[in-house]
Parts: structure tokens; C-alpha cells; sequence
């Protein structure tokens, strides 16, 4: 090889050498491009899967809100809400520094820490919570078909005899007392006096016989030093429709003890109805009692061994009574009146012999009567 070859040669390696580096250097800046570029792109996939992800989220939360609202308004109960977790998209420029990046990261980061929050609703407490239980529970209940009603409270009738004994008288687990005040007349020196009487009822008059027993204390001023005892059998004998009538026979002072105003023994029968005069009218029917019989004793006059006697009484009031009597002796007349209907008080004023024909002439009697039953009803 002559020195213009070797020449020619040094000068093509050397070319080759120039052209091979400058294609390195030309590469070199393509490949960095290259992966810049790939890592952009791997950046804005992965922001953009981040972006969606967090787009499904928000749609999920909004959906349990929903649902969440519509089973609050269903079942009445406190509200519960859910928030929506805010997006914050935070722009950085690229000129600032890293301390202005950190102090932004530090403004927000307290906003993003919570992005669920509940809501209780706090304007109805426990108590309006049991008010609304309760008024559930009154509105469901059902009335019942069968209404049931307590029974009326029961009431008592004034007196309806005045001076002749009634064929109706106590039975079983009756008692009574009573008291009676009265002016002097023609005897007792001019000084009233007054006397006490009790008893009770044995029997039934209705489905077999009634027996009354009463004691009679003849002078309140000499209490104790004399007294009488009377019998009295009674039975319903008919009772039909808004009627009844009832028969007795009686034995006055059958018993007696000391000597003061000892009362004549003798015995009597009666017979006696009651009715009512407006069976229809509920707040007074009227009821009406009429009573007739005969004895001895204290219903005849002078010598005679016997005396009629009969009577009639009306109610005129709920409460109030009116009649007449005769006595076999004389005239009476009196007003009986239950002061409260409920309770079995009896206050009776009447005057006692008004056509003047018994030894101890006419008098005014003031009685006051409590009678009561104690077995239960």
C-alpha cells in the first residue's frame, strides 16, 4: 500500500469515526424524549384512572344518600345523610418552588381528611320519639264490638206511707235506722219528746217470705227505760210489667219492756201496689203505692177490737214523696224527700193525727231514716 491509499483509508476511518458519534449524539436526546414522554403519558392515565375512580365513588355516596333519605321518610326515623367527598384539583405551577408546593399541601389537607359525615337529626328528642310510639299504638287499637257499660249507679226513693204500714219490708242483708222527733199534743205534760227505732230484714220476699224485725225505743228524755219490738212477714205476690204488689201480716209490740207510754199489742194485715204513673218518663216515673188493711192495736178507736186503715203516696219528684194516710184513728198526712238520690237518707215531716181523735190528739213528727243493704249487688 503506497502512502496515497493509506492515506485514503485513514481519511474514510475517520470519517466514519465523526459520522458514527454524530449519530450517537443525534439518538441519545431522542431516547430521553422518548421516555419523558412515556412517563408523561403513564401520568395521565394513571390521573385520569384516579379522576374516574373517584367520579364512581361520588356516584355511590350519592346513591346511599338517596336511598338513605327515602328509608328516613319511610320509617319516620332521624335523617341520616351522607356527605359527598369534594374533588380538589390543585393546579401547581411549575415556577414555584417546593416550600409554596408543601405550604398549599398543608391549606388543604384538613378538608380532605373527612369525606363521609353523618347527620343526626337533634330537633326530636327521646320523649317526642315515645310520644309518637304511644300515638301509634292509640291509633291502631280496635274498638271492641261488644260495647260494655258499667250499670247505673243506683238511686233511692223517698217514703210513700203516711199512717198505714206497707205489705213491702226488708229482706235479706237489710238494715235500718231511724229517729223520730214530735210535740207534745195532749199528753207528756206539754214537753215533746222523741224516739228511736232500728231493724233489720231476714228472708227473701220475692222467691219465698220476708221477715222484718224492729226495735222501737219509746222516749229519747228516759232513753233506755222502755221499749217495744215488732214483726212484720212479707212476700211479693205479683210482679209483672211495671207493677207489683205484696202482702204482709204484722204483730206490733209482740215484745215490750217498762211501763212508760207502753203502745197496745195487735195485730195486722195489709196488702199493698205500686206502679208507676209515666212507666216511659227515665228521669221520673211517678211511682204511686196504694195500702189498705185491718188490725187491732193502735189502728182502732175506743173499744173496738178492730180498725181500718189505708193510704196512698206519689212520687212527684225523683226525690220527693207526698200522701195521706188514715190510721184507723185519724188523719195523716206528710212529704218524705231523699236529700242525695245515691245515698239512702230519708228526711219525713207529716202530721200525725190531724182530725184530733186519739188520746194523745194531733202532732207534728219530724222522722230522719237511714237504710242500707250490706251484701254485695
Amino acid at each position: 500500500m503506497n502512502k496515497c491509499q493509506f492515506a485514503n483509508v485513514t481519511s474514510a476511518n475517520w470519517l466514519l469515526l465523526i459520522g458514527i458519534n454524530l449519530l450517537g449524539c443525534l439518538f441519545l436526546p431522542t431516547v430521553v424524549t422518548m421516555k419523558s414522554a412515556s412517563a408523561v403519558d403513564r401520568s395521565v392515565t394513571d390521573a385520569a384512572s384516579k379522576e374516574f375512580s373517584t367520579e364512581q365513588k361520588v356516584a355511590s355516596t350519592k346513591d346511599i344518600s338517596q336511598a338513605s333519605q327515602q328509608l328516613a321518610i319511610e320509617l319516620n326515623q332521624p335523617l341520616i345523610q351522607f356527605k359527598q367527598p369534594q374533588t380538589i384539583s390543585q393546579q401547581i405551577d411549575t415556577s414555584s418552588n417546593v416550600s409554596d408546593t408543601f405550604g398549599e399541601a398543608k391549606k388543604l389537607s384538613p378538608t380532605q381528611t373527612q369525606t363521609i359525615t353523618q347527620q343526626i337529626n337533634v330537633s326530636g328528642n327521646v320523649g317526642d320519639t315515645l310520644a309518637d310510639v304511644n300515638k301509634l299504638r292509640q291509633d291502631l287499637l280496635v274498638e271492641p264490638v261488644v260495647q260494655i257499660t258499667p250499670p247505673p249507679k243506683r238511686t233511692y226513693q223517698p217514703g210513700l206511707s203516711f199512717g198505714a204500714p206497707s205489705a213491702f219490708g226488708a229482706g235479706w242483708g237489710d238494715l235500718f235506722i231511724g229517729a223520730s222527733a214530735a210535740t207534745a199534743g195532749k199528753t207528756r205534760d206539754g214537753n215533746p219528746d222523741a224516739s228511736m227505732s232500728a231493724g233489720f230484714g231476714i228472708g227473701d220476699p220475692y222467691n219465698l217470705v220476708g221477715v222484718e224485725f224492729t226495735f222501737n225505743n219509746g222516749s229519747i228524755k228516759n232513753f233506755g227505760y222502755n221499749g217495744t219490738f215488732d214483726l212484720k212477714a212479707h212476700r211479693v205476690v205479683y210482679a209483672q210489667g211495671n207493677t207489683q204488689v205484696a202482702i204482709a201480716g204484722g204483730w206490733n209490740t209482740f215484745a215490750q219492756y217498762g211501763n212508760e207510754g207502753i203502745r197496745p199489742s195487735g195485730a195486722y194485715g195489709v196488702v199493698t201496689t205500686y206502679s208507676f204513673l209515666q212507666p216511659d218518663n227515665p228521669v221520673n216515673p211517678m211511682a204511686i203505692s196504694f195500702s189498705v188493711g185491718a188490725g187491732g192495736g193502735d189502728f182502732r178507736q175506743g173499744n173496738d177490737s178492730t180498725g181500718i186503715f189505708a193510704g196512698v203516696g206519689v212520687q212527684v219528684h225523683p226525690q220527693i214523696g207526698m200522701g195521706v194516710g188514715w190510721s184507723g184513728v185519724g188523719l195523716n198526712a206528710g212529704i218524705s224527700v231523699v236529700p242525695i238520690p245515691s245515698i239512702p237518707f230519708t228526711i219525713t215531716a207529716q202530721g200525725a193525727d190531724l182530725t184530733d181523735n186519739s188520746v194523745g190528739g194531733t202532732v207534728f213528727v219530724l222522722t230522719v231514716g237511714y237504710g242500707f243493704n250490706f251484701l254485695p249487688r
